[in-house]
């Protein structure tokens, strides 16, 4: 169900000749690669150690998102 919705979504976003060829391959490789918004959370200076950026945000007085996962990162378990 969610792969047919991902196709449709690309099919109604996707440039006019849907078929990727040699002839169209610019054009494909600048429709899938992310624009500089959707790039944006890389500048971002995350931290990996939990206690450092704990005190840091409490230094700074900013808060603190805690991100946290159980298995496979793309829900492949």
């Amino acid at each position: 169900m969610i792969a047919t919705l991902c196709v449709a979504f690309v099919a109604l976003q996707a440039p006019a000749a849907l078929a990727p060829s040699a002839d169209n391959f610019r054009q494909w490789s600048q429709f899938i690669r992310p624009s500089e918004k959707e790039s944006a959370y890389r500048r971002i200076a995350w931290r990996t150690k939990f206690w450092p950026a704990v005190e840091e945000a409490r230094k700074l007085g900013r808060p603190l998102l805690l991100w946290t996962m159980n298995g496979h990162p793309l829900g492949c378990t």
